[in-house]
């Protein structure tokens, strides 16, 4: 209603400033629409920046709200005595290493794949193995042990290439192995496992397995 009255002001200024002839109707008009639609266009335009200012307050109201991204996990540290070979872990001569249920094993570098395996106090052991020449197993072979009160079998290997893992099968189960070989001596080590007290009367095989999963030796034992 508002426009329709400014158009009438000015068809009576424009009367005013013509006398003769008649008003310039349509020329006034022509004013009036392009007026209105500015001021339409300027409503608009405030409008849209209203509404991109809302979004963005939105935006940033949500923004508190977000959880920050969780931190990354600490890198566990890497073993001191690692091999690079997974489950393979490197002694040195004489070194005491736990392998679980009160047993302890030293690689010695004295005779040929010579170690003792044994719970409780284990230097007077190695004082003894000392004087031994070891296993002497022949090349690509593995050798094997049992021990009865923990349900432990273990054993020494010798091979060409280093072995990534080993395998105890006793009846249809099977165990992974512990690994261990001897600073500066990578063709022989030890492995062991406690299958339990089934392994004395079913006895068990060992699978030397190389880091391409091939086989590198494979040998049974049987119960005593």
């Amino acid at each position: 209603m508002n426009d329709d009255l400014r158009i009438g002001d000015a068809l009576r200024r424009e009367a005013d400033a013509h006398p003769v002839g008649p008003a310039p109707v349509d020329e006034v008009l022509r004013r009036g629409r392009s007026a209105r639609s500015r001021r339409r266009a300027a409503v608009a335009g405030a409008a849209t920046v209203t509404a991109a200012l809302a979004v963005l307050a939105y935006a940033g109201v949500e923004g508190t709200h977000v959880s920050p991204s969780p931190a990354p996990p600490a890198t566990a540290p890497t073993p001191s005595a690692s091999t690079g070979r997974p489950g393979v872990r490197t002694l040195q001569p004489y070194e005491v290493a736990g392998i679980g249920h009160g047993v302890q094993m030293v690689l010695l570098p004295e005779g040929e794949q010579n170690y003792v395996v044994q719970d409780g106090d284990i230097q007077q052991a190695i004082a003894t193995a000392r004087q031994l020449p070891g296993n002497n197993i022949r090349p690509d072979s593995v050798s094997g042990g049992l021990s009865s009160g923990e349900g432990l079998v273990h054993g020494a290997f010798r091979t060409d290439s280093p072995p990534a893992r080993i395998v105890i099968r006793v009846a249809d189960k099977e165990y992974e192995a512990g690994v261990l070989s001897l600073r500066g001596e990578p063709d022989w080590g030890t492995y062991y496992a406690f299958p339990g007290a089934e392994v004395m009367q079913r006895g068990y095989a060992v699978t030397v397995y190389a880091a391409d999963g091939s086989v590198l030796v494979q040998d049974r034992f049987n119960a005593t």
